[in-house]
């Protein structure tokens, strides 16, 4: 323990903390996918290979009881509960009807959000009625249109994934899907062309896109990124899509990193995990009860997520006087001298944590994506300013 709370810094140990209101479980610890980029097989952390293949139900009930425990100790209405792995849909349909009905049984004071994220390859008519009945909302996982899909998302045999992927996203994009679809999530993959897989995803009409940066950090850096950090292939990339959705009246789709740079820069103070200063208010569950911190942080070291907890010997408020949560909690205290001083820090968050790692500084370097950041975000949030500076002249024009 000591590597890890050395590497996230000093926290203090007066801060109020937030609770946890969103638990991603990891029901599945295996894959039908071998996407090469994947942050739980092919990086730094290995620890999937230890973890039993499924979450049992009696690692399910006890799960259930400190999720429980937690709301009623904060005073928690409802949590979401996310279907994680892995691949939840590779355990059927039977099981997860068995492991939603365990976790009700044990919860009987917070209502349970269900949700999950699959790439599709198993979702049948089967599984959209188990969505139906227990009220569940699937993400998607998807890159795009089929070429820049299969760069990355084949399966343990080198083969293309995107068919079974796209008969998820007719299914889910039809009148009984909609209800029970949370949108897609899309690794952002250079070699693509922007506006073309915009055009794709768009004519599904989800009801939000979440463009992923490629997980990476200084010592293991990003395609795109290897030779210079001062480059910005990925703000370019993104902004592309922005001049046309930003133009779209009305806007349908919900572009989450758009909507977080608007959100934050005209005062939010919410945002998804990767921007703002906020909390983090999840917590991450493995299939063998163990509790950990954020999942993304296998891309850099062994061991980076462990917190030495599981559900069996701690309660969630154990997780959230460890340092790594804390960490987590107190962003701003985590954060170098460069993004303390940087004028957008209150926007980017000094940017992902894990994207800030290095063995020598830890996570107190600037991302490696801070000129991308830098970029997009001024970009966005000029654009916004002049349309703000242009409302009292045309409210002007119309009064005359």
């Amino acid at each position: 323990m000591g590597e890890v709370a050395s590497a996230f810094g000093g926290i203090a140990r007066e801060t109020v903390v937030e609770p946890f209101k969103s638990f991603i479980c990891k029901v599945a610890s295996r894959c039908n996918l071998d996407c090469d980029y994947c942050y739980v097989y092919h990086h730094a952390d290995q620890s999937w290979r230890e973890q039993p293949q499924r979450m049992s139900l009696d690692t399910a009930a006890q799960l259930g009881r400190r999720i429980n425990e937690h709301a009623v100790a904060h005073g928690l209405a409802r949590v979401d509960f996310i279907l994680h792995g892995g691949e939840p849909l590779m355990l059927g349909v039977d099981y997860l009807r068995a492991l939603c009905e365990t976790v009700t049984r044990h919860t009987p004071d917070v209502r349970i959000r269900w949700n999950g994220q699959t790439n599709g390859t198993e979702f049948t008519d089967e599984v959209l009625k188990f969505c139906e009945d227990w009220d569940v909302c699937f993400g998607l996982s998807l890159d795009g249109p089929r070429a820049a899909n299969d760069r990355h998302r084949v399966d343990h045999a080198g083969r293309s994934s995107f068919d079974q992927a796209e008969r998820a996203l007719r299914m889910l994009s039809g009148e009984r899907g909609r209800p029970h679809w949370g949108g897609v999530l899309a690794v952002i993959d250079l070699e693509s062309d922007p506006l073309e897989t915009y055009a794709y995803l768009r004519g599904f009409q989800p009801p939000s896109i979440d463009f992923l940066l490629p997980l990476g950090h200084h010592d293991m850096r990003p395609p795109g990124k290897e030779t210079s950090l001062t480059g910005t292939p990925y703000a370019d990339w993104l902004l592309a899509i922005f001049e046309v959705w930003y133009q779209e009246r009305p806007q349908p789709i919900r572009i989450r990193r758009f909507r977080d740079v608007i959100g934050l820069y005209l005062g939010a103070t919410r945002s998804s995990e990767e921007w703002g200063l906020q909390p983090v208010d999840f917590i991450v569950v493995e299939s063998n009860g163990e509790i950990q911190a954020v999942d993304t942080l296998k891309v850099t070291y062994p061991g980076a997520c462990r917190l030495g907890m599981d559900v069996f010997g701690h309660s969630f408020d154990d997780a959230l006087a460890s340092p790594m949560v804390r960490a987590r909690q107190e962003n701003w205290r985590t954060l170098g001298e460069t993004c303390r001083r940087c004028d957008v820090v209150r926007i980017c968050g000094g940017g992902y944590f894990p994207q800030r790692y290095s063995r020598e500084g830890g996570f107190q370097n600037i991302s490696v994506y801070c000129a991308d950041l830098m970029k997009l975000i001024r970009v966005v949030t000029g654009t916004v300013r002049q349309d703000l500076a242009a409302l009292p002249r045309q409210a002007g024009r119309r009064a005359r």
